[in-house]
């Protein structure tokens, strides 16, 4: 059976754990922006000023990060995506850091940044909702920075993947010329070549010309 418009709202992580008769309550003054878009349509795109609150109510979405130095672009299938950066709403920094655009036909449903403030942050569990969701992306940045090792060529590649990634698994597409790779993680392009194809023998990339196309990040270091 089809899920109501309001079913699929409670089951967003920033309403979960709210009642129909609560969700009707907090909703009653808040405008909410439902928006189709078509397959390879932009969402956002990286730099945007992040003033609404996002959420991909259907479709699977890609995500594209440019280096600002022009290094490499890391494109990533992210098919669970539900909510675009919502801690890049608030801080120092608050623009998009990567593109959004849709694998398939999808729908996204807007609330404006002032709204969440004014109207849903006063309810408590959506606060917590909230706040538990900037907290998890903190830490899971801080374990992959502090936990994860990089003591070999092998280590250092993946540990550059997690640094840029915006979730720790799925499907990943670089596209980086060897020496730039061989730059960033401070080891020789020789090495970066012998450690990437050894990871192609084993089947856990593939490489193209200017690009690497790992099928499950997790399955690299794991």
């Amino acid at each position: 059976m089809e899920l109501t418009m309001y079913e699929r709202i409670l089951q967003l992580p920033l309403f979960q754990g709210l009642t129909s008769q609560e969700l009707s309550e907090v909703m009653a003054h808040v405008r909410l922006d439902f928006v189709n878009f078509s397959q390879g349509d932009e969402i956002v795109i990286q730099g945007d000023v992040c003033k609404n609150l996002i959420y991909i109510i259907s479709g699977h979405v890609q995500s594209e990060y440019q280096d600002p130095k022009g290094r490499f672009i890391l494109t990533e299938t992210l098919p669970n995506m539900r909510i675009l950066e919502p801690y890049n709403m608030f801080g120092m920094y608050q623009k998009y850091s990567r593109t959004y655009l849709f694998h398939n036909d999808g729908c996204t449903l807007s609330i404006e940044k002032r709204t969440v403030l004014n109207r849903l942050m006063a309810n408590n569990i959506v606060k917590i909702n909230l706040l538990n969701i900037v907290s998890n992306r903190y830490q899971q940045a801080q374990r992959v920075m502090c936990e994860y090792p990089e003591n070999t060529v092998k280590e250092k590649i993946v540990k550059f993947l997690l640094s840029f990634a915006s979730v720790p698994k799925g499907q990943k597409e670089l596209h980086i010329r060897m020496t730039d790779l061989g730059d960033i993680i401070h080891e020789t392009r020789l090495n970066v070549s012998r450690t990437l194809n050894a990871l192609e023998d084993k089947g856990l990339i593939t490489l193209q010309r200017g690009g690497i196309i790992i099928p499950e990040l997790q399955d690299l270091y794991k």
